[in-house]
């Protein structure tokens, strides 16, 4: 009984550390959901937050900590201090921001902080009240989605407050700024850190796919003429036929999604290859 105890155990470690290895993405808004995420946020603290950590890539403990002194209008910076790793740092304003933010300030002319708390002038706004507001407009934008659990059992989802400064840095890499830019923009330590992001929207596979796809044998396939009748009949349901009556595509499928252990599949392969008796 321990014995079954202690391998039931270690088989959830081995799990664990598997789902720790494995090389994520991180997810990022594109135009689509982030204009849906902007039109549903309702207070005006709330929107003023999110516009500028998009544009420039903060982190949730930044934007809230920013301070008013910190951020210089005129030649369109402002400096990050003790951000991640408690390293100080300058980030470019786009010009887009400064007469948003001008107005913002002339809101707020006596406050220390950017976000000043609600109750309190002399401190900042809360992570925890900011990440609320900002799950609220996700929610209503129809992207609070949930995906995994983290190893503490609790839910993660797709998009979170963090998203907006990882949708920057794709926007950055997709129109073209050199990776080395980025990764200063960031304020990445590694660049591999910045690479991850290229892998997200790589336009040169985008771009293979579509001159391959241009090619004359893909368009006798799919003429102009009636070409959603022609997928339809000779190309998507004959594959899905095959595949849904076929054991070994069945079983392959199956594998993929986790249903079975690679020994099952192994088994089944053996099976199927197995010469049947007359």
């Amino acid at each position: 009984m321990e014995r079954t105890k202690y391998n039931t155990k270690n088989e959830l470690s081995q799990t664990q550390n598997k789902k720790r290895k494995r090389k994520k993405y991180p997810n990022v808004f594109f135009k689509k959901e982030i204009t849906a995420v902007f039109e549903n946020i309702e207070e005006p603290k709330i929107m003023i937050a999110s516009f500028l950590t998009f544009f420039c890539a903060l982190r949730m403990s930044e934007m809230c900590k920013l301070k008013w002194k910190d951020i210089d209008l005129e030649n369109k910076r402002l400096k990050v201090v003790d951000g991640k790793n408690h390293k100080d740092g300058y980030i470019p304003i786009s010009s887009v921001c400064i007469p948003i933010l001008n107005k913002w300030r002339m809101m707020n002319p006596n406050e220390e902080y950017f976000l000043p708390s609600e109750g309190n002038y002399e401190y900042h706004f809360k992570q925890s009240s900011l990440l609320k507001a900002f799950k609220k407009a996700l929610a209503k934008a129809g992207l609070d989605i949930p995906t995994e659990k983290n190893v503490d059992g609790n839910q993660q989802h797709q998009y979170k407050f963090h998203t907006l400064r990882h949708s920057r840095c794709t926007h950055l890499l997709s129109n073209g700024v050199p990776i080395q830019k980025v990764q200063y923009f960031m304020r990445h330590d590694d660049i591999n850190t910045t690479m991850t992001y290229t892998w997200i929207l790589n336009i040169e596979l985008n771009q293979m796919v579509e001159e391959v796809d241009q090619t004359p044998i893909y368009q006798e396939i799919l003429p102009e003429n009636n070409t959603t009748k022609l997928i339809q009949q000779k190309t998507v349901q004959p594959i899905i036929r095959q595949i849904h009556n076929d054991p070994l595509e069945i079983a392959k499928r199956r594998l993929a999604f986790g249903e079975i252990s690679s020994r099952e599949f192994k088994k089944i392969v053996g099976i199927l290859q197995t010469p049947m008796s007359v």
